[in-house]
């Protein structure tokens, strides 16, 4: 078996193709969406190639014919990490980003490409799920990666507060959180009721 880097590289043209798009559609420079996509997105992002089997022709078997190996086809896979993705925004926001107001862009293209990675078509994801999950990787426990949604809402619109950005209401949140969950993003807690834990990454082969 060997790596297939030639579509390895075809696949990652596709993602940083996905992140740009995402990038303009919620109002990124032009200019500044390459600098966005190679310091912030790139480094939460692992493209691992397929592998392809290596063919023996011309190997004599046992009773005297020719054949090949048997190897299998291996899928490659894309491995997002949304925690990374988190501390790269939190550390440097690039020029791009407008200081106090978004943060969460990056984190848009970064779902945008996760769901569409996932082909969930019947998903519409929106600058508000951004803004959500930014919100809830900082007001949440930290110990258990988990938040608790019962005054979740309250929590995030105090958060907004610092981005001058209007408040949530109950019904966007539950959008969010259900195509967040749709993706992957968040998913129920095991072991608190009625709480979100925050994946930390999530992998999907191609």
């Amino acid at each position: 078996m060997e790596p297939d880097i030639d579509v390895a590289n075809s696949k990652k043209q596709e993602v940083n193709q996905v992140l740009r798009s995402s990038l303009l559609k919620v109002g990124i420079e032009p200019d500044s969406t390459e600098e966005i996509i190679n310091t912030t997105l790139n480094p939460a992002i692992s493209v691992r190639a397929p592998k392809k089997p290596i063919s023996n022709d011309g190997t004599d078997s046992n009773d005297g014919t020719s054949q090949k190996t048997a190897d299998a086809f291996k899928p490659g896979n894309i491995k997002l990490s949304i925690s990374t993705l988190i501390e790269h925004i939190e550390r440097s926001q690039p020029s791009g980003f407008q200081h106090k107001q978004e943060p969460w862009l990056g984190i848009y293209a970064f779902i945008e490409l996760l769901r569409l990675i996932s082909d969930l078509q019947e998903v519409t994801i929106s600058e508000n799920d951004a803004m959500v999950i930014w919100c809830m990787w900082f007001v949440r426990a930290r110990r258990t990666n988990t938040i608790s949604g019962k005054d979740l809402l309250t929590k995030i619109n105090s958060h907004l507060i610092r981005y001058e950005r209007s408040a949530l209401m109950e019904g966007e949140l539950e959008t969010s959180l259900k195509n967040l969950q749709e993706i992957s993003a968040i998913r129920k807690s095991k072991n608190a009721a009625d709480s979100w834990y925050l994946v930390g990454w999530v992998k999907r082969t191609y």
